[in-house]
């Protein structure tokens, strides 16, 4: 599932290349998305400018120009794919065609979990995103407050940082790689850390988050960015998908074991 640096790379590529630019045609294959858009939403998205391409959590907000939003979340297997028209050929999963006048947009999903919709205005996106926390990319973080989330629950680390109403956009996959940054267990629960292990764990998860970025994400299974690469930070994975770890050329067993349906992986030795 694409995470929020996957999203991140997304849209600053598509920001560069849409901003401004007209929407000629929007069409739309037969097969249902998990959210769509309907007729209505096709006749109001035609021939609208864009005036930026941003994203909420793991959401991407393509905002037009009279005000409106095309909401899109990525699911379990969707990309974004830019093409000029010159080179496009149409692909089996090829669900949602932006056209315009010189390049198509195109959102592509082989297992259809994704979201594809409009939302009107401000409020509504306010609304849509009421129960949703901080982005640890974008947002300033009210230390206290944190603190106090973390104290009154009792749940495991790794269900804590999954939990989009107190981090936003964080998957399993820097979920994973965040806690043995911290040399935190994700077995640990929330009210048991100090002050000094949650800033550390923050500043964990804001590490991992920038380093795939700046790496381009990561490619498993289905991601790669609107013009084709590949992301990186796959190879530069600590623990996760590992059976080891190697420190100060000394190896470390690294645990397989499976929490909330999810697997987690860590090394007992180092994470405490």
């Amino acid at each position: 599932m694409p995470e929020l640096p996957e999203v991140e790379t997304t849209i600053r590529y598509l920001n560069k290349k849409v901003n401004g630019k007209k929407i000629v045609s929007i069409k739309k294959s037969q097969k249902k998305l998990r959210k769509n858009l309907n007729q209505k939403d096709f006749n109001a998205i035609k021939g609208k400018k864009i005036k930026e391409v941003k994203r909420f959590a793991k959401y991407i907000l393509i905002e037009l120009s009279p005000v409106s939003f095309i909401v899109i979340h990525l699911g379990m297997s969707g990309r974004l794919k830019f093409y000029f028209k010159e080179n496009y050929q149409r692909e089996k999963h090829d669900h949602i065609i932006l056209e315009f006048e010189k390049f198509f947009v195109v959102y592509n999903d082989p297992r259809r979990f994704g979201m594809f919709f409009k939302l009107q205005d401000h409020n509504e996106i306010k609304y849509f995103f009421r129960n949703y926390g901080v982005d640890l990319l974008l947002d300033k973080i009210n230390f206290p407050e944190i603190r106090e989330i973390f104290k009154k629950k009792s749940v495991s680390l790794k269900q804590a940082l999954l939990d989009q109403s107190i981090f936003v956009g964080l998957g399993n996959i820097y979920a994973n790689e965040a806690l043995f940054h911290s040399r935190l267990s994700p077995l640990r629960l929330t009210n048991s850390l100090n002050s000094q292990e949650i800033l550390k764990l923050i500043k964990s998860c804001r590490y991992v988050l920038k380093l795939s970025l700046k790496n381009g994400g990561s490619s498993i299974n289905d991601y790669k960015s609107p013009d084709g690469t590949l992301g990186s930070f796959q190879n530069m994975f600590s623990v996760y998908q590992k059976s080891k770890v190697t420190l100060k050329n000394q190896s470390f067993p690294v645990k397989k074991i499976i929490q909330n349906g999810r697997s987690t992986f860590f090394s007992p030795t180092l994470q405490k």
